[in-house]
């Protein structure tokens, strides 16, 4: 009884620390300011406090836009990289810091990268995104 209890115990907490670690990149995700420095390669473009756009990131020179997300405390930060053409952007005053959540269709394909910011922060951005 009581090694079943322990059991229990540990599958519970186990689960609370697995949900929160893992930052899924179909669920809404706070975007992580950028830092000078912490680019993928020296000639990215910084666009505004939040995302990098990079023309050297995709092997056949896409123009590709990228962001941290995650936790920084548990050196848990992920890195999202998408072909620009692929984000659509919301305005959406209550979102600051800006939002991004990977929005696939019924077969798992890319559908989208929704990002969600205010309309001062897409203005600096404008490097990366179009109104």
């Amino acid at each position: 009884m009581i090694t079943a209890r322990y059991g229990l115990a540990v599958l519970l907490v186990t689960g609370v620390f697995a949900q929160h670690g893992d930052y899924p990149s179909d669920q809404e995700n706070v975007v992580f300011k950028t830092q000078i420095g912490k680019q993928i390669n020296k000639d990215d473009v910084q666009c505004g406090e939040y995302f990098w756009k990079s023309e050297k990131a995709d092997k056949r020179g896409t123009p590709s836009v990228y962001y941290f997300y995650g936790d920084p405390a548990y050196g848990k930060n992920k890195l999202g990289l998408y072909h620009q053409s692929q984000y659509k952007v919301v305005v959406n005053p209550e979102k600051d810091p800006p939002t991004v959540q990977v929005i696939r269709d019924a077969d798992g394909s890319l559908k989208e990268v929704r990002v969600q910011m205010t309309e001062a922060q897409l203005t600096a951005s404008k490097a990366c995104f179009s109104k």
